[in-house]
């Protein structure tokens, strides 16, 4: 009968474990120098030989003709009867099916025993993690005083749900993940003994899906002999894994430089041979990650990455293409996408956001007109709209310039073609005296626009929320502002901030208003035309100094009436 690779390859010696030469010259030296502990834990990924360790283990302290180096003979009759599964005094247990209390006690029941052929019983058992705590609990003494002639071996993938009394009562051992070199260099001396051709983008491809576990690697490896007909291949390979090879994601990340439609093609080539997203992600992400580390570091970046010579040359000939800020916003894309594809993305749907996000990242694309987007300056005071439209203050600094003109909103309020941008200049300055008056007041003039149209400053709300609107509107709102404004004279009475609010102001909609008392002057000392003038503007709004006339503002004030959007703007004329 056919036995697999990873049996029949697995490792009789020390010497022969491969990628864990920490592990192992531990065991081998407590071997040789007769230092052994009575319990083990062996604590690693799958498929880095833990399970082969302990069962080297148990030959090494039964052995009867132990090596100078520490090795088993291999020959003898109790390390063949271990290779067989036959000794009497190695007994390998299965924690995930003998996971119970009644288990554990059957085991103590035989560890006062003494042992059939006079050397050391060894206790194996695998995946201990599964052993439920009544379990533990009940190996807890005879785990701490064994008898002489007793050893345990624990192997575990997840160590840190064995619980602590039994991790301390152990020598814990951890053992790595296998590197991406030393698979490589296993899989060329199985195919030299077994006699098999291979190709070298294979053994890489195998050695790195196999994500650190040879057992993977070597059953992965003996499906593409099937496939590929007794030849190790890219091609059986990639019929085998459905594609998504790492010399696929290369062409793939070089198509979307060189020719964009192309890598469209390319792209659902791959996912239409099955492909999952996530695993498409699991390729790609490193191609990514390598290119932009060696564009940051170049080739000292590459010295730990597990690359093979087509590999580097690839490095180097693509990335000088490349930006390190594009090979960061493409890596960013691809790690934005996983929780999206371990949802269950449909292919169809990922293949186009993921092109959408790598395309943004590989450069800017031009518009219809040819045109690209260009960052625009730090800050700009004014957006430019429409021809006709007035000129309105930026709240915030534009990160591009606006290559789309947005649609003209319907307002009352007439244009002005000779509306200075230094009058809108003086708004910010109005913004931080509303600010530090009003916190309500200014966290609703965030979404509105403030304007200079036909001579005056209006305050458009038609965007803002329902509570911000309402704020906006409120006499008291009005009071503030003008207050932001100057026009608070201690000295001048009640019926002058009133007449200023009915004769001066503009609606936040955009009602005229008649000019205010000429010579009325302010705060601070200027007169009303004069402010008018430096703002090239009639003034907004106006209050009183006092509470008294604060009160008796917005009592007269109620009577004005205030349109709420820009069409009642025009259906109210002046009492």
């Amino acid at each position: 009968m056919h036995v697999s690779l990873y049996r029949k390859y697995r490792p009789a010696r020390f010497c022969e474990v491969v990628g864990q030469d920490s592990a192992v010259n531990m065991l081998r030296s407590s071997c040789l120098e007769k230092r052994l502990g009575h319990a083990y834990m062996f604590s690693g990924p799958r498929g880095c030989g833990k399970t082969t360790a302990a069962r080297i283990l148990a030959k090494a302290v039964n052995c009867e003709s132990l090596t100078a180096d520490g090795e088993p003979c291999c020959e003898c009759s109790s390390c063949r009867a271990v290779v067989d599964g036959d000794h009497m005094d190695v007994m390998e247990i299965d924690g995930a099916s003998n996971r119970g209390i009644d288990q554990i006690r059957e085991l103590k029941s035989h560890v006062g025993l003494a042992s059939f052929t006079g050397g050391v019983k060894v206790y194996i058992l695998d995946e201990v993690h599964m052993l439920t705590m009544e379990a533990f609990n009940a190996l807890l003494k005879t785990l701490e005083e064994p008898p002489a002639s007793v050893m345990f071996v624990f192997a575990t993938t997840e160590p840190h749900k064995v619980p602590v009394t039994i991790r301390s009562r152990c020598m814990h051992i951890p053992f790595h993940r296998i590197s991406t070199e030393d698979m490589v260099s296993h899989l060329r001396l199985i195919a030299s003994s077994e006699g098999f051709e291979t190709e070298e983008p294979a053994l890489w491809e195998i050695s790195r899906s196999a994500d650190g576990a040879l057992r993977d690697a070597l059953s992965m490896a003996e499906q593409a002999l099937a496939l590929g007909n007794g030849r190790l291949s890219s091609e059986a390979l990639r019929n085998m894994l459905g594609g998504g090879s790492r010399a696929e994601m290369e062409r793939l990340v070089s198509s979307l430089r060189s020719d964009p439609a192309a890598a469209s093609v390319m792209l659902r080539d791959m996912l239409g041979m099955g492909i999952s997203p996530e695993r498409f992600l699991d390729a790609l992400y490193p191609v990514l990650r390598d290119m932009w580390v060696f564009s940051l570091w170049g080739e000292r970046s590459a010295a730990g990455a597990s690359l093979s010579a087509e590999e580097m040359e690839f490095l180097r000939s693509e990335v000088p293409h490349w930006g390190a800020k594009q090979l960061g916003r493409a890596c960013s894309s691809c790690a934005a996408l996983f929780p999206k594809a371990r949802w269950g993305l449909s292919t169809n749907v990922f293949s186009g956001v993921l092109l959408q996000e790598l395309l943004s990242a590989a450069g800017p694309a031009p518009d219809q007109t040819g045109t690209s987007h260009v960052p625009g300056p730090a800050a700009r005071p004014i957006e430019q709209q429409r021809d006709g439209a007035p000129p309105v203050l930026s709240r915030t600094a534009a990160p591009e310039v606006r290559t789309e003109v947005p649609p003209e909103r319907p307002s009352a309020v007439p244009a002005i073609p000779d509306a200075t941008p230094e009058a809108v200049a003086e708004l910010p300055e109005l913004m931080a005296r509303i600010l530090a008056n009003d916190m309500a007041l200014s966290a609703a003039l965030v979404d509105a626009r403030i304007s200079v149209s036909d001579g005056k400053v209006v305050v458009d709300s038609s965007d803002s929320s329902p509570p911000a609107r309402a704020i906006l509107e409120s006499p008291r709102s009005r009071a503030v502002i003008s207050s932001a404004l100057g026009l608070d004279r201690p000295d001048q009475d009640a019926s002058t901030p009133i007449s200023a609010l009915q004769d001066v102001i503009a609606a936040a909609a955009g009602r005229e208003r008649a000019q205010a008392p000429s010579g009325t002057r302010t705060h601070s000392g200027m007169t009303i035309e004069e402010i008018s003038a430096r703002l090239g503007a009639d003034l907004l709004v106006s209050k009183g100094q006092s509470r008294e006339d604060d009160e008796e503002l917005m009592e007269k004030s109620e009577d004005i009436p205030i349109p709420h959007d820009a069409e009642d703007a025009g259906d109210h004329s002046d009492d």
